[in-house]
């Protein structure tokens, strides 16, 4: 019974975490800012703290199907390019 339980609990989790992952192609890269193009109705909103390519980020504006996100990896990033946006792990206290 338990063992049901915890998988239940698991698949739940790892559903939920997926739900919110997506694909988007890099339009610009500028001063730390990325915008990305998520090919449909953006799922995040503005400040919501999400994962660029696993580094977190915030995002900053949602325009249509854009994001424009403030990440440490801009950088390293090239319009034209594919990335993957994650929502971020809250962090939790005791």
């Amino acid at each position: 019974m338990m063992k049901r339980i915890l998988t239940g609990l698991a698949v739940a989790l790892l559903t939920t975490a997926a739900a919110y992952a997506d694909d988007g192609k890099v339009v610009s890269v500028a001063d730390g800012k990325v915008v990305v193009d998520m090919g449909g109705p953006a799922k995040f909103k503005a400040g919501a703290k999400v994962k660029l390519n696993g580094k977190v980020g915030t995002v900053t504006a949602v325009e249509g199907d854009k994001l424009t996100i403030k990440a440490p990896n801009a950088a390293e990033l090239a319009a034209g390019g594919s990335v993957k946006v994650d929502k971020a792990a809250a962090l939790q206290g005791c």
